[in-house]
């Protein structure tokens, strides 16, 4: 089966907008409680709204500039500029769920896990602000791109993260890092222009965070064999 269609075979925010034909994956009320995980369809919605918005707020926009600022001095140049033709720059992770790929809307707004790539780092955005990394491109060869990454502010080695570009038409990727191991070494991620070619599973609780909804484990040795 093509990688697309493995992959795109497949808020309201407030429960008294659900349409009848909701899929709810877990709901729990209570007098004072309502904890509810559902399937989103509309892409119109506040939940696609939320996550594709790639805009920092000032408290972020001032913690990415400074850490900007820290790497600059720590390679005593400014950092080299380059030019990635055809790859995206803000990308989304997905989730898989009963043979189904979806975005997700966390209960915790920091477990995004986003990443953007710009012409000389790369963005890790997830419970702390956005965090560049130093970026320079080693090699790309037809949808593959291998980068060195270097982490100058704790000291740590250059690493190495590779993105396999698995589905050139939908802008769906899986990121392969060096400096990760065990489950978090591989992530499976689309552009921010193509996400909502994707249904989306949101974590809604009315009065507190939630636990994070479990999905189940996507078989990444198959996706970049069969590209």
């Amino acid at each position: 089966m093509p990688i697309a269609m493995l992959l795109l075979g497949v808020l309201s925010f407030y429960p008294g907008s659900h349409k009848p034909d909701t899929t709810f994956l877990l709901r729990e009320t209570g007098k004072d409680y309502y904890h509810t995980v559902y399937i989103e369809k509309n892409r119109q919605s506040e939940a696609y709204r939320h996550l594709i918005n790639f805009k920092m707020s000032d408290d972020e926009k001032i913690d990415y500039l400074d850490v900007c600022r820290n790497l600059t001095q720590k390679v005593k140049h400014p950092l080299a500029k380059r030019h990635l033709t055809g790859l995206p720059s803000q990308w989304i992770p997905i989730y898989l769920y009963h043979n189904r790929y979806y975005l997700y809307h966390p209960s915790e707004d920091g477990n995004k896990d986003r990443r953007i790539i710009t012409d000389s780092t790369v963005v890790y955005w997830s419970m702390e602000s956005p965090y560049p990394e130093v970026l320079k491109l080693q090699h790309h060869s037809g949808n593959t791109y291998v980068f060195k990454t270097s982490h100058y502010m704790q000291g740590q080695p250059a690493s190495k993260l590779v993105i396999h570009i698995i589905d050139p038409v939908n802008q769906i990727a899986v990121w392969e890092d060096a400096s990760q191991s065990g489950a978090y070494h591989y992530g499976l991620y689309i552009s921010r222009e193509k996400a909502r070619n994707l249904d989306m599973i949101v974590n809604y609780c009315r009065q507190s965070k939630a636990p994070e909804f479990q999905f189940d484990r996507i078989n990444y040795a198959s996706l970049l064999k069969r590209r």
